[in-house]
């Protein structure tokens, strides 16, 4: 079987992958998937409950036009620049293979989500070279980092980072892509963007850099995951190839409406955005307070933490046996040595179950 990226969601095993026990779904703490704490906003709620039998046997439009509209408004930029994908992943393997190819030099960041290192790895098949952010803080050096790029066609990059929660701010960015190689793409994963205090996407870049992609999902900060709804934002001669290579209804109709709503409901998801860095704030403070973890600031959703003078994978292990899942990092980074976790922010009361679940197992 070919090699595939490891991912979380050891949850399931729990709950049971043929869905046929969801009752089980309360039992357990899902902090190894990124998946939003909160519900979709109201609005969206109640678009797919008014309309739910049409939205389940009915096809949608072919390649998400309106939904693809949107988009554009709310991010100000042209419809012409605007892809949508069942997801980022869908994307990820659809656009990378036409950003570089066989043979050439991509840059990726070390610790980073795993998939971009894979699909580059053993679907392109090009050389994947890791620029290794600091252990301590895993801040991105602009002039470093631009240095590394000379010869590369490709560099990827998830903002904020992906497991570290680390971000960076649009001047920074900015700065980064005027010290590229004139020939390097910069492919930014902003995901987690909408998060992060202050930020401001690179989005209405691509109108002038052609050597700009965006690739946004709508699962973590709109509550999404289950819709499978992602998009990207780049120059419309790259959108307009790309969507000849994209197969038809990529987007459900459910999928469709529930992110037209989510859009429109800005005060919503505002609001809960910062009740999570709240969140992700005590989180972290609780993991530095037990003496046990180093855990780094973060700007989303999520907090990556080093284990002191333990395993993380016992510690996982013991956590999964009362019903609390976080994720392992070794497959995020080949320096990590069974020696960091990353935790989801679940809200305020699963996550005092997964400190109090931490707490017991390593005092037990």
């Amino acid at each position: 079987m070919p090699e595939q990226t490891v991912h979380g969601g050891a949850f399931f095993e729990r709950i049971g992958v043929r869905l046929d026990h969801l009752e089980r779904k309360d039992e357990v703490v899902s902090a190894d998937v990124l998946d939003a704490w909160y519900d979709p906003s109201p609005r969206v709620l109640a678009a797919v409950r008014q309309h739910l039998e049409f939205l389940i046997k009915t096809s949608p439009p072919t390649h998400a036009e309106g939904l693809r509209d949107v988009v554009a408004e709310r991010r100000e930029v042209d419809a012409a620049n605007v892809l949508l994908g069942s997801g980022t992943s869908s994307l990820m393997f659809l656009a990378l293979p036409r950003l570089v190819g066989p043979g050439e030099r991509a840059v990726v960041l070390d610790p980073m989500y795993g998939e971009y290192a894979h699909i580059l790895e053993h679907v392109v098949r090009c050389q994947v070279d890791r620029f290794e952010l600091p252990l301590d803080g895993f801040g991105v050096d602009v002039d470093r980092l631009a240095s590394f790029c000379q010869g590369a066609k490709l560099l990827v990059m998830v903002n904020p980072n992906s497991p570290t929660g680390v971000g960076m701010q649009l001047v920074q960015m900015q700065a980064l892509l005027e010290r590229l190689p004139a020939d390097c793409r910069l492919w930014v994963d902003e995901t987690y963007i909408d998060f992060m205090p202050g930020s401001q996407s690179l989005e209405p870049l691509v109108a002038a850099d052609p050597r700009l992609v965006v690739c946004k999902s709508m699962s973590k900060f709109y509550g999404l995951s289950g819709l499978r709804v992602g998009y990207l934002v780049a120059a419309a001669r790259q959108v307009d190839e790309l969507s000849g290579l994209t197969p038809p209804w990529q987007v459900g109709l459910i999928g469709q409406l529930a992110a037209v709503e989510a859009l429109g409901d800005v005060e919503y998801y505002t609001a809960h955005a910062q009740t999570t860095m709240d969140l992700a704030k005590t989180l972290q403070a609780r993991l530095d307070s037990t003496g046990r973890f180093v855990a780094t600031p973060t700007n989303a959703n999520f907090v990556i933490a080093r284990c002191l003078g333990f395993s993380a994978t016992s510690l996982i292990e013991r956590c999964q046996a009362d019903g609390v899942f976080f994720r392992q990092c070794d497959s995020l980074s080949p320096r990590f040595k069974d020696d960091h976790v990353r935790i989801a922010v679940k809200g305020p009361e699963l996550d005092e179950r997964v400190m109090q679940t931490i707490d017991r197992c390593l005092t037990d």
